[in-house]
């Protein structure tokens, strides 16, 4: 991986650090900057690389140690992995009590489907806050709303971040741009609800959990509904060809990276919409098929 992550300016209060398109455990982050404190919006997947984000952090806003709070949007290794180093800083972390008890559990790095070994420490953070309810974090002069999604969408324990002030609204990965989405720890059919609810959030600004920033007007949350119905409506038969339909979406987003994620997909939706039980072991081998093994990272 050799482009640099970029840092976009959203508003007087508000960055975000986008890193490149295409790729595991790549995703975006950010953070909201008030005169006493900084709202961080998620880690990254290593150590780091997380160090890097914090230090972009810290050029930017003056803040370190316990001038920092963090939104952890879902317990997912990148999103999550790098926590350990705002605990340790002294800063606080706001995260819903499914990714509470996920996170408790890590790290999560699935050495059984990924072939890296370049994590540092990752060791698992306390939640010092668990987010029920939406909740204001003030910041000083400056707000931010954190919001727990109500449906099991990207995972069970979603949330996302909404600065009013900017109009910036950063959605975790409920939303993916270019990149293949990941059912496996959610339903698309809660999703479908999430991202219907994201659209009453008033912004200019769309921070994705992965892929380029989007302004106002951007397709990318109904492009993503598009995908997710689709998923949906194929799988609603009893016995669907799980092969033929696979090849039709890599077809279909043959510009959306990661297209393995199409088959774990399908037979995830399939087992949600038929009150059956998605095998892990079966969703695993159907994405690491076309790899023939482990997927070799490059973060």
């Amino acid at each position: 991986m050799s482009q640099s992550p970029l840092v976009h300016s959203l508003g007087p209060a508000t960055r975000a650090y986008e890193q490149p398109t295409g790729g595991w455990f790549l995703n975006n982050a950010g953070w909201v900057t008030g005169g006493e404190r900084t709202l961080v919006v998620d880690t990254l997947a290593t150590e780091a690389r997380t160090a890097r984000f914090l230090d972009a952090v810290r050029t930017d806003t003056g803040h370190d140690g316990d001038r920092l709070v963090a939104a952890i949007t879902h317990w997912h290794g990148d999103h999550a992995h790098g926590a350990i180093q705002i605990a340790r800083a002294g800063g606080r972390l706001l995260a819903t009590g499914h990714s509470a008890d996920m996170i408790a559990a890590g790290p999560h790095l699935f050495e059984q489907v990924f072939d890296f070994h370049g994590w540092g420490d990752v060791t698992p953070p306390a939640i010092d806050q668990l987010v029920a309810e939406p909740s204001s974090v003030e910041l000083g002069g400056v707000s931010a709303d954190v919001l727990p999604v109500p449906w099991i969408a990207h995972t069970a324990g979603d949330l996302v971040v909404h600065v009013p002030s900017d109009g910036v609204l950063f959605t975790g990965d409920l939303v993916f741009v270019g990149v293949v989405p990941l059912v496996m720890a959610g339903t698309a059919a809660g999703w479908v609800q999430a991202l219907d609810w994201l659209t009453t959030l008033e912004h200019r600004h769309l921070v994705p959990g992965h892929g380029p920033m989007q302004a106002a007007g951007s397709t990318a949350i109904p492009d993503l509904r598009a995908y997710l119905s689709w998923l949906l409506d194929v799988t609603a038969v009893e016995a669907p060809d799980f092969a033929a339909l696979e090849a039709e979406a890599r077809q279909r987003w043959s510009t959306w990276s990661e297209g393995e994620r199409h088959a774990v997909n399908l037979i995830k939706t399939h087992a949600d919409q038929h009150g059956l039980d998605a095998d892990i072991v079966t969703m695993a081998m159907a994405m690491l098929k076309p790899f023939g093994g482990p997927i070799k990272l490059d973060i």
